[in-house]
């Protein structure tokens, strides 16, 4: 190795350690060489912010404007345009007038609401339209007297029926409207029915309509019958044997087909002895028949035999009528019957007998099967008054339809409660009262009565027990020597009766004392007074009765002449003398370890069950029916009771062969036999679940009832609250 090698590989090996110190001067760059291969790209960076936005640029040049068309002709002036008009609830349509001109029938009428304010026919106006459906026909005279009988009417309709076809009373279908006066309401209805009056012109002619209007969801009715004659002359002749009063009496608001006729005589302008026949059961739609076979209900001889009384009516529906229970007295043909038409018992014709005798063969000697053979044999209508006439004859009428009011033999029987004196507890009640007997005082002692008791209850808070006596035999005080009960002479007619049961130790407040007085004819019919109730102080300052919350008046508008328990309860006000809180009904235990229960027999919760049950004429919520004007007012008064039901069963039943098993032979179950288990349902509940008897009403009521009875009723359903008595329970208009 040479000198040269050598200091070289020093130099480097030293330039390792020691750059610095080896490193000579930098020398000049050299020249640029050639550009190396081009890198991969790199990532790209971010945006960078937007820059500002340079001037507009100027305007381009306008376009040029088109040529103009010619001007077209001017239009037909349009119509005055009219105002929106306030208007309210409610609808009355008045008939303005009627004519028959050359077949065509026209009407005019006025719409307007409750207030008189006049209505848009369109609704276009005026808020809801108005519908209004029309039927005509003329009233048919008796050729012997001129007394006017049924309608016959113009309007008609062709039913399709098991391939074939019936004609039936209708209304008008596709007449015209003229708009008279929009601003007052006025206009002209068009029948599209031909008419032809030929001799009949001097006959009444009726227009009746029914029409609806809804308002805020609430749909409002109207009926008008408008009576005219077609010669101009004027109407002296109508068919008023009933009246809207009358029905409405037990029916609140009568109403069919959907609630949109309501009134009686537009009822009977359809409802004629032609074109009558229902084509699915063959019953007659004839007023007279129709109506007195609905009132006859269960006890039509029809519906006895098994044959029930139905028809196939408005909307393809079956209306069932042979569970009718007529409320009233059957034989009171006046309480449906106007006073100023007494034709039901002047003018007896086959077919208003047979609405309710329709099972009665009029016809030929030989009746069908299940029915009855006329007494004399076959009549016809001209000879119905011969035996039957108003008064006098074999069998006249009104004896035969005689009312309690009006039958001759009836003793009047009247009874008053003069004075009970206040009465502490554990003493005994006195009574000072006076009986009439067709208007004489009556010697209840010299001249004993059928009937002469007392019933003593309270407290008047509510009635929680009550004790019963029998004085129609009670000794004479002046000759009593044990100190029971009994009656003593004060004056004619005015006795006092001294009670043989005391009040009770516990006694407070008032109690009341309700009479039973009843007298009996020599052939053994009884005549009963309407009971007198009266209150008396126990530790009361001054007698305070028990509430009031229905009036007797109320009941006769439907029962005419309430009258229970064999004639001998004939007022509202000595019915909860009794009915009080803890009376249950009577009923039979079963025998097989089964239970029963025997329902409540509140006042409330019997009656409020017996007319949800039964075929009630009015609408169920229409409580002033029945009740006073505060009679359903919530919150009740403080201090009611509940009431009480029993569930029982039997324990031991005793077979029979002893004293105590029943005569028939079966097996019977004593009162000590039987396990009682008492159920309560508190005021409010009780009432009300009389008539909502779903699970689920029973449920609500319970869950708004504490444990300790205390019930929230009132919080939504007192007067103005959400769902308030008075607006759940109002009769929609």
């Amino acid at each position: 190795m040479n000198d040269l090698t050598f200091m070289t590989r020093a130099c480097a090996l030293a330039a390792v350690v020691f750059v610095s110190a080896c490193q000579g001067p930098a020398g000049p760059a050299g020249p640029q060489g050639p550009a190396g291969e081009s890198g991969s790209m790199g990532t790209q960076g971010q945006p960078g912010s937007m820059g500002a936005q340079g001037p507009a640029g100027q305007n381009g040049q306008p376009g040029q404007n088109g040529m103009q068309g010619p001007q077209g002709p001017a239009g037909d002036a349009g119509q005055n345009g009219r105002d929106l008009r306030f208007s309210g609830p409610g609808l009355v349509v008045t008939v303005l007038g009627a004519a028959i001109a050359d077949g065509g029938v026209s009407v005019d009428v006025q719409l307007a609401d409750e207030a008189g304010r006049r209505l848009d026919r369109a609704g276009l106006l005026t808020e809801g339209a108005v519908s209004v459906s029309f039927v005509l026909g003329y009233l048919e005279e008796r050729a012997s007297d001129g007394l006017p009988l049924q309608y016959v009417s113009y309007t008609r309709r062709t039913v399709a029926f098991d391939g074939g076809s019936f004609l039936q009373n209708a209304s008008d279908q596709n007449g015209a409207w003229v708009e008279v006066d929009a601003a007052q309401g006025l206009y002209r209805y068009l029948f599209a029915t031909p008419v032809v009056v030929g001799a009949n012109a001097a006959k009444t002619h009726s227009v009746g309509l029914y029409a609806t209007r809804t308002v805020q969801g609430v749909r409002h009715v109207d009926n008008t019958v408008f009576h005219f004659r077609p010669d101009g002359q004027a109407v002296t002749k109508k068919r008023e044997l009933v009246t809207d009063q009358q029905c409405n009496a037990c029916h609140t608001r009568l109403e069919a087909h959907g609630g949109a006729r309501r009134d009686v005589a537009l009822c009977i302008l359809c409802h004629t002895n032609s074109a009558d026949i229902d084509p699915d059961t063959g019953t007659s739609y004839d007023f007279k028949k129709m109506v007195h076979s609905i009132h006859m209900g269960f006890r039509l001889p029809s519906v006895d035999a098994g044959v029930p009384y139905r028809f196939i009516g408005f909307n393809n529906q079956l209306h069932d009528y042979s569970s009718v229970a007529y409320p009233g007295n059957l034989a009171t043909c006046e309480g449906c019957h106007a006073a100023t038409d007494d034709r039901w018992k002047t003018n007896p014709t086959t077919d208003n007998c047979a609405g309710c005798h329709d099972r009665t063969w009029l016809t030929s000697a030989t009746p069908p099967p299940g029915w009855t053979l006329h007494a004399v044999g076959p009549r016809n209508d001209n000879q119905c008054g011969i035996c039957h006439p108003a008064t006098m004859g074999i069998a006249p009428i009104e004896e035969r339809h005689r009312s309690p009011g009006r039958d001759p033999s009836r003793i009047d029987v009247r009874a008053n409660i003069i004075s009970v004196p206040a009465t502490p507890p554990g003493a005994r009640p006195t009574v000072t009262f006076g009986v009439n007997v067709n208007g004489q005082p009556r010697d209840v002692l010299a001249a004993r009565l059928s009937r002469l008791r007392f019933v003593f209850a309270g407290p008047n808070t509510d009635i929680a027990r009550y004790v019963s006596e029998t004085a129609e035999t009670a000794a004479d005080c002046a000759v009593l020597t044990d100190g029971g009960a009994c009656l003593e002479r004060l004056d004619a007619g005015v006795f006092r009766y001294r009670a043989l049961t005391a009040l009770l130790p516990t006694d407070t407040g008032s109690f009341t004392v309700g009479m039973e007085v009843c007298a009996t004819t020599d052939a053994g019919v009884r005549w009963c007074a309407v009971n007198p109730v009266a209150p008396f102080a126990v530790t009361d300052a001054v007698a305070k009765g028990r509430r009031s919350t229905v009036t007797l008046a109320q009941c006769d508008a439907c029962h005419q002449g309430l009258a229970e328990h064999g004639g001998t309860r004939t007022n509202t006000e000595h019915c909860v003398v009794c009915h009080g809180g803890n009376l249950v009904e009577n009923v039979v235990t079963p025998l097989d370890g089964g239970a029963v229960t025997a329902p409540a027999a509140n006042l409330k919760d019997l009656v409020h069950r017996v007319h949800a049950n039964a075929r009630y004429p009015s609408p169920l919520n229409a409580c002033g029916k029945c009740h006073t004007a505060t009679g359903v007012s919530l919150p009740l008064p403080a201090g009611l009771l509940p009431s009480r039901s029993e569930v029982r069963t039997c324990v031991s039943p005793l077979p029979d062969g002893g004293p105590s098993g029943p005569a028939d032979g079966g097996q019977s179950c004593l009162a000590g036999a039987t396990a009682v288990t008492p159920v309560f349902e508190q005021p409010t509940s009780a009432a009300c679940t009389g008539c909502h008897q779903s699970a689920a009403a029973s449920a609500h009521a319970s869950l708004n009832t504490t444990s300790t009875g205390v019930e929230a009723c009132a919080v939504c359903h007192a007067a103005g609250r959400s769902a308030g008595v008075d607006t759940a329970h109002a009769v929609s208009p």
